[in-house]
This record gives C-alpha cells, sequence and structure tokens, in this order.
C-alpha cells in the first residue's frame, strides 16, 4: 500500500498559531496602506477565520477519523461523489475549491461513508496544492482502513489562476490519485473513474498516448 505523504503539513497541536496570525495579518493591512483597518478588529477576525476553519485540519489526526470501522469480507467497490470542499494554495496562499470523488476496495474493514467525507474535510483543511492532496486521500483511506485500493478524483477552480491579471473564472483542474489495486488494475481502475462521475473516456485517452 502507498504510505500517506508527511512533512510540513504534520504539525503539533499549537499550531495553526492564532495569535501570531493576528500580529501577521495587522502587519500585512498595514504594509497594504489599510492603518484604520490594522488597527480594528479585522486582524483578529481573519485570524480567527483561517486558525479554525481553513486551517482546521491541521488540529485533527486523520488517522482517528478512521478508527471508527466495521468488519467486512470481500467487499466490491465503495464510492462517494460530489463531496464539496474548500483548501488552500501553498504556492500562492488563496483558495481553491470544488469537489472530491472518493472511492476504495474494502479489505476486512469497511468505513462508513460519513468518515470518508470526514477525511475529505480534514486533509483539504490544510495548506495543500491539488496533487498532493489526492495522492494524501488516497494513501490515508488505503491504509487507514486496510483497503485493497482507493481513489480520489478532485475537480477545482483556483483562486490563483482566475483571480489575477486579466483571466476569468471558468478552468477546472482535475486531478487523479490511485492507491493498492486501483493503482496497479487498469481493469479496477476504469471501473472506479466510470462510477465516480465519467472519468473513462478521458482516463482512456490519456492512458493510451502514454503507451
Amino acid at each position: 500500500m502507498s504510505t500517506p505523504a508527511t512533512g510540513p503539513d504534520d504539525l503539533g497541536a499549537e499550531f495553526p498559531d492564532r495569535g501570531a496570525m493576528k500580529v501577521a495579518m495587522t502587519q500585512f493591512l498595514a504594509a497594504a496602506g489599510h492603518a484604520d483597518a490594522a488597527a480594528s478588529d479585522a486582524p483578529a477576525r481573519s485570524a480567527e477565520a483561517w486558525a479554525d476553519e481553513l486551517l482546521s485540519g491541521y488540529q485533527t489526526d486523520p488517522a482517528t477519523i478512521l478508527e471508527c470501522t466495521f468488519d467486512e469480507l470481500d467487499g466490491d467497490l465503495v464510492t462517494l461523489s460530489s463531496i464539496p470542499f474548500v483548501s488552500v494554495c501553498s504556492h500562492h496562499v488563496l483558495p481553491f475549491f470544488g469537489q472530491a470523488h472518493v472511492a476504495y476496495l474494502p479489505g476486512e474493514r469497511l468505513l462508513g461513508l460519513g468518515r470518508m467525507e470526514e477525511l475529505v474535510y480534514c486533509l483539504s483543511r490544510r495548506l495543500q496544492l491539488q496533487e498532493r492532496l489526492g495522492q494524501e486521500i488516497a494513501a490515508h483511506l488505503a491504509d487507514g482502513v486496510g483497503a485493497r485500493g482507493a481513489a480520489c478524483v478532485l475537480e477545482a477552480e483556483h483562486l490563483c489562476v482566475f483571480a489575477r491579471g486579466k483571466r476569468q473564472r471558468g478552468p477546472v483542474a482535475r486531478t487523479t490519485a490511485f492507491a493498492g489495486d486501483l493503482r496497479d488494475d487498469r481493469d479496477f481502475r476504469q471501473q472506479c473513474l466510470a462510477l465516480l462521475g465519467g472519468f473513462v473516456a478521458d482516463a482512456t485517452r490519456i492512458e493510451e498516448r502514454g503507451q
């Protein structure tokens, strides 16, 4: 199985630091020429939004979400589509948002559908890259419940794309991530993509170009 990605996203309980964020936002507003806003309660409100919402995923260990399972032998593919998420790009520190489509092949345990949604929420509410977010969801899901395989398809719009320059809103980035049998077995993978929302045609063309 794949190993969940680790690194700067694995922070301790002391983060996010709301006090430090308030100081930083005060400095940011002053540097942007908004001294009045810097002297108001705007920095505190901003720090609260970042610490308690946009980066709240750091305060939850994904492993705890996956602890509540029930026994199941030889289960078929389980999918959950159109899970809304909001995350923050670690390159520009701007939001990206969209839908996650998640699937796994159970081994000896099943995970509640609500837990799949919680996993997406936990991992998305961190500084992320879309590609890495999908990989982390698939890897945690595969390893956390002993699944034979897992997959994650993400569709997202990025504020760093359409809010900069004269670009317009509209482009949607799609990424796929696979683990275990859903990575190694093409038939399983195609079945999974079809169930997750019609990605099978695009995926087939991509694979054929790569052969």
